[in-house]
């Protein structure tokens, strides 16, 4: 007998549910964040962030905002008043001490009262409600200040919590912070199978507290940072000549440096290398491979392809997503697909007011597919403008774009 699932009136295979209900997860979280920040604009200037967001899971979810440091200082404050902007337009911390978020069902009471101060006396700090909620609080303000507040969300995951409304809603607020980068969400298990978890939290490495002391201190050693990871040796005398302003790895760039040379279009899917292709190509050894794409997949930028037999290096095939090309091609290229964004965006918005067919606006400009892609991916990464969503655009991402309100306000925050 086949069973199946009917979700918003598509069939939905069993098989299948876990990705789908992932995938539509991703697209709310998106959602969320684009009506969050999106609709930030700086006073002075009528200025739009810009938003890109990048992975194809919870664990690798993640969100770029670019804009005028004015503007990116702003969004940073919107969020939470107490982020601060690095060098690379992402959220980095201020300093100080690490202060974790217990999320816990009442009936774990005894359990967390032991971790919180177990934490506080190595130097973490802790909300705890028991410790935080007085006679006569808001307990619903003292929770959001804490949520506010926290560098780390614990979810506490037992068997008894894992039901309760008020901890899933918890857990929805911390997703939220973990996606615009202001906390790291940690599930830990006690005397629960990874099996038992909800789907989505399947995707995150959630460590068993069943060996409470050694679960503790690496707990402890994860929330102040401190590498289980041996320091880098020197490099290897086959490592290429690294671009400065890059942002990875000597491992990271030499395989993604592979990708954007070997591309034909520069998009999605393209290329397609086997574990022994980049052997071969890079003289990398198994795990600077297994790190470098651990790295790269984590900022969303390829894809890995897992099949039977896989081994220890994790996929039968590595792919690159869109970003990947529209994030470095500027390094290894004579193009900048920003820059390339900016002009197609002035015709849209001049020009063509009616849209454009891709490949015809790239031989006006004299542009191949590999120029082309990832430009309007930029475009279309951002929610700058629309797209015809028909299949065969093969060599193109797509086959007409066409301006939006979006489009005219990039432009003119750009000139």
């Amino acid at each position: 007998m086949r069973v199946e699932f009917e979700i918003g009136g598509r069939s939905v295979d069993p098989e299948d549910l876990a990705d789908y209900v992932m995938a539509e997860i991703l697209k709310a979280v998106e959602a969320e964040l684009r009506a969050k920040i999106g609709s930030i604009r700086r006073p002075e200037t009528g200025e739009f962030p810009v938003l890109v967001v990048r992975g194809n899971t919870m664990e690798n979810l993640s969100v770029e905002v670019t804009g005028s440091p004015e503007l990116i200082a702003l969004v940073h404050e919107r969020l939470n008043g107490r982020e601060e902007k690095g060098t690379n337009g992402e959220v980095e911390k201020p300093g100080g001490s690490p202060v974790a978020f217990l999320c816990h069902a009442s009936e774990d009471k005894n359990l967390v009262r032991r971790l919180a101060g177990d934490l506080v006396g190595r130097g973490i700090d802790v909300f705890f409600d028991e410790w935080e909620i007085r006679s006569g609080d808001s307990i619903r303000r003292k929770i959001e200040t804490g949520l506010e507040g926290c560098t780390h969300f614990i979810a506490i995951m037992t068997p008894d919590s894992i039901s309760k409304e008020w901890v899933n809603t918890e857990i929805d607020a911390g997703f939220i912070r973990k996606t615009e980068g202001s906390s790291k969400f940690i599930p830990l298990r006690f005397g629960l199978p990874v099996d038992k978890l909800p789907p989505l939290l399947r995707s995150l490495y959630s460590p068993s507290m069943d060996d409470y002391e050694s679960g503790l201190a690496q707990l402890v050693s994860d929330i102040h940072g401190i590498s289980r990871k041996p320091e880098t040796g020197p490099p290897p005398s086959t490592t290429m000549e690294r671009k400065a302003g890059v942002g990875v790895s000597a491992g990271a760039e030499t395989i993604l440096r592979l990708m954007i040379e070997g591309s034909e279009h520069g998009d999605s899917m393209d290329p397609e290398l086997s574990p022994q292709e980049i052997r071969q190509l890079t003289r990398l050894t198994d795990d600077d491979i297994v790190d470098a794409v651990s790295e790269l997949e984590g900022q969303g930028f390829v894809q890995r392809h897992i099949g039977l037999g896989c081994g220890e290096i994790g996929f039968h095939v590595l792919t690159p997503e869109a970003e990947l090309f529209v994030k470095f091609d500027r390094h290894y290229k004579p193009w900048n697909p920003e820059a390339d964004a900016c002009r197609i965006a002035a015709d849209l918005v001049n020009r063509m007011k009616e849209g454009a067919s891709v490949p015809d606006l790239a031989a006006s400009y004299e542009w191949p597919p590999r120029r082309m892609n990832p430009a309007v991916n930029y475009l279309l990464n951002r929610r700058l403008i629309e797209a015809s969503e028909t299949m065969g655009c093969h060599p193109w991402t797509t086959h007409w774009i066409g301006r939006t309100a979006a489009t005219r306000r990039f432009l003119r925050d750009r000139t």
